[in-house]
């Protein structure tokens, strides 16, 4: 995609996809890029970190920063499309609470935290979309947070596939390892597989690679919640 037809679909992301074009017009004039390779860390540079960034291209892992590395607890991946660095918006000075690594090439957009809080100010819509935006990543916390409190591997592995997994019957390729979603869970991988055997063998789950099809959702769900 070359530079112009970049810009024109950056210009229908759907957060600001209803700017007057005056915005829009001083929106792009204040955003930069940064190319990734794989196996980089997204923002080793300082600055870069007060911005608010949209993922354009590639992917990514988010990672809970820790002074312990080996234990480092995998929170997300992100794929095309993703908006991240949001915690600097309204503040600047809060510390970054994860680090990010690029899985793939990965190309993202930057707008710096100053120039946003002017567009949200200028734009009433703009503001509604991205608080919008926001109260989906509080539910995502929420959903972590079930996750990691839920007590045993098995219910923690079943909220997981409930929230993901949309409907029944249908194969669903979810787009993690069993080490990184053992790493989500908080769980030793042991642990895991014998929870993936026990609601296979419960007849709620089939699962076949990273293809998962839920059996009886209904009954899982008050199984286990």
């Amino acid at each position: 995609m070359n530079d112009a037809s970049r810009d024109i679909a950056v210009r229908k992301f759907h957060i600001w996809e209803a700017l007057p074009d005056e915005l829009w017009t001083r929106l792009k004039a204040g955003m930069r890029w940064h190319q990734y390779a794989p196996g980089q860390t997204i923002f080793p540079d300082g600055d870069s970190d007060n911005c608010l960034c949209l993922l354009w291209s590639g992917k990514a892992r988010v990672y809970a920063r820790s002074t312990d590395s080996a234990h480092t607890a995998l929170l997300r991946t992100m794929h095309a499309g993703a908006l991240f660095g949001v915690h600097c918006i309204f503040n600047a000075d809060m510390p970054p609470q994860s680090t990010i690594i690029a899985n793939a090439e990965c190309s993202v957009l930057l707008i710096p935290s100053a120039l946003w809080e002017e567009i949200l100010t200028a734009h009433p819509e703009t503001m509604k979309r991205y608080l919008r935006f926001l109260t989906q990543r509080i539910e995502f916390l929420n959903q972590k947070i079930q996750y990691l409190t839920a007590g045993c591997a098995e219910r923690r592995l079943a909220l997981y596939l409930l929230s993901q997994i949309p409907k029944d019957e249908i194969p669903t390729r979810l787009d993690i390892s069993a080490v990184s979603l053992a790493d989500l869970l908080d769980l030793g991988r042991a642990s895991l597989y014998r929870a993936i055997d026990q609601l296979s063998e419960d007849g709620f789950l089939v699962r076949n690679g990273h293809e998962y099809r839920l059996l009886q959702r209904d009954k899982l769900s008050s199984y286990y919640h």
